[in-house]
């Protein structure tokens, strides 16, 4: 049987999570299924032409740097005809309207878009959705808003669930340096993992204000704030006006996150604006750490409110002080919150869960 083949489209350079995402697809559709071929469409030498190569997977050089480039859509239409590309599989926002030109030159194309973060468009964006054969969101939330402000005809649009290799976290996982660095031995760590992109930047002010509250309460407690940004520096500015800079430690960017969850207690992502889907709270939750989190748009599908973690409002540190509270009060509760975490989340968000719905949106646009 003749493999259906899928082009997964992504003009960029950079290493995001999106561009990450799109490499996992690829290679777990690669390894697992027997009806689907994956081909990744990239840059020549950006990270996800490079992964995709030293992971075996077949990849095109593809590089459109706007919707109509001339020498984008030819180098696609080249791609198309050479691969015999049945669906293209957009990744990327930019790369929307090019890939749904290609129905002008291949009556049979199909068009995948995905969504992941919960933005609003012009009003000439809504014509990619009525022109798409499938929509895909990375939450209920984010297919919820297209409905709504973009007026996406509901059975276009679908929820497509992150995967995760969760065998990596099943690994020693190295973070002694970590440990020795900051002096955590024996300390009770919270954590979050986000950028700083302005000073209230996912929420990182309030938990440092409720740190700030419990520290004579809890004097072994410590802080790690994972992540980089233009209010990275204010907010170190912050902490020292709330005397807490001692035992709060800024630590930037960290390309693996995975040592820096591993010494966490407790993980918070206390998103305040947007949040397409949070997915660090599910890596969170895969080394039993419990997680609170804010009702910002995907963040309470990654999360089972009181019973694998806290489900607060955004930007209420009364609530988070409480949430906090309770796990540190007792320990017995928070390693079951933790358990529980790491059940749901191997349950909901496996590879195989992710490359099996995946598959029946390929096969039911094709019908």
């Amino acid at each position: 049987m003749n493999k259906i083949k899928v082009l997964h489209m992504f003009s960029s350079f950079t290493i995001g999570g999106a561009e990450k995402m799109t490499l996992l697809i690829s290679i777990s559709f690669d390894k697992l299924s027997n009806e689907i071929e994956p081909i990744v469409a990239a840059p020549k030498n950006s990270f996800l032409y490079r992964q995709a190569e030293e992971n075996n997977v077949k990849v095109c050089d593809f590089n459109c740097r706007g919707s109509f480039t001339p020498t984008g859509v030819i180098k696609l239409i080249q791609i198309i005809k050479k691969e015999e590309i049945k669906i293209l599989h957009v990744h990327q926002g930019k790369l929307f309207w090019t890939a749904l030109l290609m129905k002008l030159f291949f009556k049979n194309i199909k068009v995948v878009l995905h969504r992941r973060q919960d933005t609003r468009h012009k009003f000439y964006a809504k014509w990619h959705y009525k022109i798409a054969d499938m929509t895909l969101t990375v939450s209920k939330a984010v297919r919820d808003n297209l409905i709504k402000y973009e007026k996406v005809t509901p059975n276009k649009v679908r929820v497509l669930y992150n995967g995760f290799d969760f065998s990596r976290f099943s690994k020693e996982i190295y973070c002694d340096d970590i440990i020795t660095k900051y002096n955590l031995n024996n300390k009770t760590v919270i954590g979050t993992i986000a950028a700083i992109v302005s000073f209230e930047g996912k929420g990182q002010v309030y938990l440092m204000e409720a740190i700030a509250k419990l520290r004579t309460n809890y004097p072994d407690l410590r802080c790690l704030l994972v992540g980089d940004g233009a209010g990275k520096k204010e907010q170190e500015e912050y902490a020292k006006k709330l005397k807490i800079d001692d035992i709060v430690f800024f630590v930037g960017y960290q390309a693996d996150v995975t040592r820096y969850l591993k010494v966490m207690d407790i993980f918070c992502l206390l998103s305040c604006g947007t949040e397409g889907f949070g997915n660090v709270n599910l890596e969170a939750q895969s080394l039993a750490i419990p997680v609170i989190t804010t009702q910002v748009g995907g963040n309470p599908e990654t999360v089972i409110d009181n019973k694998t973690g806290f489900v607060i409002e955004p930007r209420n540190v009364e609530k988070l002080i409480i949430a906090i509270k309770k796990l540190l009060d007792n320990k017995d509760y928070a390693r079951k919150v933790g358990i529980e975490g790491q059940k749901f989340v191997k349950a909901t968000f496996s590879i195989e869960k992710m490359v099996e719905n995946l598959t029946i949106v390929y096969k039911d646009i094709l019908k």
